[in-house]
């Protein structure tokens, strides 16, 4: 790896590392719009008094100056040290650690899904493009791409929760009260939502860029070498097509993200978006900012990964480095 190259890198770490801190001065200032007094009420219900509100404000030390509070929260933050919840009175990193486990492994199963579904498809129509089977699948993938996350999670809770009945009504009843088995079922249908949300998009871009790199001067060079087909599709033409791929991948999995909040609410899963709007809804200022924070920070550390194994995959990017 050359200087240039870990130059590059360099940059756009630090440009990420920018975007972290205007996410955490817009978060913190957003969620202290409010003053103290409107927080404590938020919490404590309409019928508080004024004294119970006084001391609320003094415990939570929200009468500082804002500054102040920010330069302390992010510095915590940076210690990993997320604070305790002012609904809860617990640490906000009980909650989260617990929630964010099973969203990052429901976003898991679902990358997984997704990504390998889209990949083997787009080179499945890469091979017969132009086809009668090539414009059936396409069309299917663009009907597919066109819907919102909510629809494609209602029809397959109609059908599998309310007609089929396989699944359970609510993730979290499972949770609470299920053993491994009721746990892991609920992974089912909204891994299956997400990697639906991944798949069009991602297939389509394979089969472009596949279908290009198997018309190049490359492969046919490979072909009159006599090489094998199979290795010809994979070693040669996909490996070319697959740095143009790594983007959209790591897009349409931030994407699938955020996508997290409707599906948790769709399904009665108990995962991190779950929380962020439980959070919100009871005026929990401290965890929403925290949560927040973790989605930035792991929608940057996807967004670094991708830079670099794009350039790691791209000779021609690596050069221009």
């Amino acid at each position: 790896m050359n200087l240039k190259l870990l130059r590059q890198i360099a940059t756009r770490l630090g440009a990420n590392l920018v975007t972290l801190v205007v996410v955490s001065i817009v978060t913190f200032a957003l969620m202290n719009l409010k003053k103290p007094e409107d927080i404590a009420r938020s919490v404590l219900g309409r019928e508080v008094t004024i004294d119970q509100i006084e001391s609320f404000v003094k415990r939570n030390q929200l009468d500082r100056p804002a500054v102040t509070r920010y330069m302390e929260w992010i510095g915590n933050l940076m210690r990993g040290d997320l604070g305790k919840s002012v609904v809860t009175g617990r640490p906000v990193s009980n909650d989260i650690i617990t929630r964010l486990s099973r969203s990052l492994i429901l976003a898991g199963i679902a990358a997984l899904l997704g990504v390998t579904g889209g990949i083997l498809i787009g080179v499945f129509l890469a091979q017969r493009k132009g086809t009668p089977t090539d414009f059936r699948l396409v069309t299917s993938l663009l009907v597919l791409a066109s819907m919102p996350e909510f629809l494609i999670g209602i029809a397959l809770y109609l059908v599998f929760v309310i007609w089929l009945g396989w699944f359970p009504t609510q993730s979290g009843m499972a949770f609470s009260f299920g053993d491994f088995w009721a746990r892991a079922v609920s992974f089912v249908l909204p891994s299956a939502t997400i990697a639906l949300l991944l798949m069009p998009h991602i297939a389509r871009v394979a089969r472009v860029v596949t279908a290009e790199a198997l018309a190049s001067g490359y492969v046919s060079a490979a072909r009159l070498r006599g090489l094998d087909e199979r290795q010809i599709k994979w070693d040669h033409a996909f490996r070319n097509a697959a740095a143009p791929l790594v983007s959209v991948i790591s897009i349409n999995i931030v994407y699938a993200i955020s996508g997290v909040l409707v599906i948790d609410y769709l399904f009665g899963f108990p995962g991190i978006g779950s929380l962020l709007v439980a959070a919100i809804g009871s005026g929990d200022v401290l965890s929403t900012q925290s949560i927040i924070m973790m989605f930035a920070v792991i929608i940057t550390l996807i967004n670094i990964t991708a830079d670099i194994v794009t350039l790691w995959l791209s000779p021609r990017l690596r050069l221009a480095s």
